[in-house]
């Protein structure tokens, strides 16, 4: 017998929303919130038992995205409204350090402990968001061109719910290709890594030793069989402790298709034998690490690409380095394009100091359905450009953004694509988001 049938079934709504989030990542979690605070009856699901995605999940470590580089060094902010109201935050609780410059950019190390508790205070906050932990995404029910409603699984049974506009911002475009959207991938996916946190670490030794780490793990690439050359020691801040990006995994010679689950299986176990092996090479070769432990390894792989939506807008690599400033665009982003690649290397292209590109709206409105948005990795990019808008400010400022569509889609009772971009970005301005 090779194929089995499944009883059709036929349930009640469990709730009907204006906008209902799917995935609780940076973007959702910014987008939930967003729309709750802007009065929308809002309900946000995400299969993990906490929020934050990549952010806490992954413990990237790292806000990249949030800062720029001036001409004169100076480092000024490229996010407004709730993206930079939860970095002030993080830094008036101690939970992030900096902005601190990295290369010819900036970055926001912070806690991931204190992202996860911030991000549950914020959702906690709204009398009118619901949100639904232990909730996985199964079916969309697509009629007349437009999202009629979805079913998700939960410890307590099906589901379904039903919004006047949806935000696919689960990482991986889910909703999207349950919907029957078009979704891409690009020719070579980016390589995912394992986060892992080290403890009892000299920190002033560690962070003094930063500037020969590349020439270290070039003499030892091959003789300790390392899976990258080059990498990063993050301090959170607290005594003692390092966030190390130093993971690469590849299966079969090739980058990970975290869409592919048993790909996907092995990467997760093959990631925390890396985190294994590398602290004990940074014990045994790395200044200010010979007493520390591994504490322990992020709870999920750090998956940088898998599939994107193709939206009414594809953002290319000659809009990020040409620095495109869209008529429709909804946030800055200033990034470089980073590249995980093959043989333990990665590449950066890197935008002048005090430019910037500003990512459209269009890349936010999947192509075929009239109620659905997408946010945060499944954004409508090609790779190159997508190796740039891929970084958590991006990702929030487009979940923002999301939510203030939403609002003019109900109010306006307008198509995502015909929302009024014009208003949108008013609307943008007065909170505060730089365009």
């Amino acid at each position: 017998m090779s194929r089995i049938g499944i009883p059709s079934r036929e349930f009640e709504f469990s709730e009907e929303l204006d906008l209902l989030v799917v995935g609780g990542g940076v973007a959702g979690t910014v987008a939930a919130v967003t729309g709750a605070r802007l009065g929308l009856r809002t309900g946000l699901v995400e299969e993990m038992p906490f929020l934050g995605g990549m952010s806490t999940g992954g413990c990237v470590g790292t806000f990249c995205g949030f800062y720029m580089k001036e001409t004169g060094g100076e480092l000024t902010p490229l996010v407004g409204g709730l993206p930079l109201e939860i970095a002030r935050v993080l830094a008036e609780r101690g939970d992030v350090i900096g902005p601190i410059p990295f290369k010819d950019t900036a970055v926001l190390p912070y806690v991931p402990w204190g992202v996860k508790r911030l991000f549950e205070e914020l959702v906690r906050a709204e009398s009118s968001l619901r949100l639904r932990l232990h909730t996985k995404l199964t079916d969309a029910v697509v009629a007349g061109g437009e999202l009629r409603g979805v079913v998700a699984h939960t410890r307590g049974g099906p589901i379904v719910l039903r919004a006047r506009a949806y935000l696919d911002a689960t990482g991986d475009a889910a909703l999207s290709r349950l919907a029957g959207v078009e979704t891409l991938q690009g020719e070579t996916l980016q390589y995912p890594s394992m986060m892992f946190t080290m403890h009892n670490v000299d920190v002033g030794q560690a962070l003094t030793a930063i500037g020969e780490l590349p020439k270290i793990l070039e003499k030892h690439y091959e003789s300790d069989n390392l899976p990258r050359k080059s990498g990063n020691l993050i301090p959170t801040g607290r005594h003692g402790e390092i966030i190390v990006a130093l993971s690469r995994i590849e299966f079969e010679g090739r980058p990970v298709d975290a869409c592919e689950e048993q790909e996907l299986t092995w990467a997760e176990l093959e990631g925390r034998a890396q985190a294994l092996r590398l602290s004990e090479f940074l014990r045994r070769e790395v200044p200010g690490f010979a007493d520390a432990y591994l504490s322990d390894s992020a709870p999920r792989l750090g998956v940088r690409e898998t599939r994107k939506v193709v939206g009414e807008y594809v953002l290319r690599e000659e809009d990020v380095l040409g620095l495109r400033k869209f008529k429709d665009g909804i946030g800055r982003a200033a990034w470089p394009i980073e590249r995980h690649l093959a043989g333990g290397e990665t590449s950066w292209k890197f935008l002048d100091p005090g430019t910037w590109y500003t990512i459209p709206y269009g890349a936010l409105v999947p192509r075929g359905l009239s109620n659905l948005l997408v946010a945060g990795r499944c954004v409508s990019a090609e790779s190159a450009a997508f190796a740039s808008v891929r970084v958590i400010g991006p990702c929030m400022l487009e979940g923002q953004a999301a939510a203030f569509a939403a609002r003019r889609m109900r109010d306006d009772d307008v198509a995502s694509a015909d929302v009024d971009v014009d208003r949108l970005r008013s609307e943008l301005t007065a909170a505060g988001v730089p365009l």
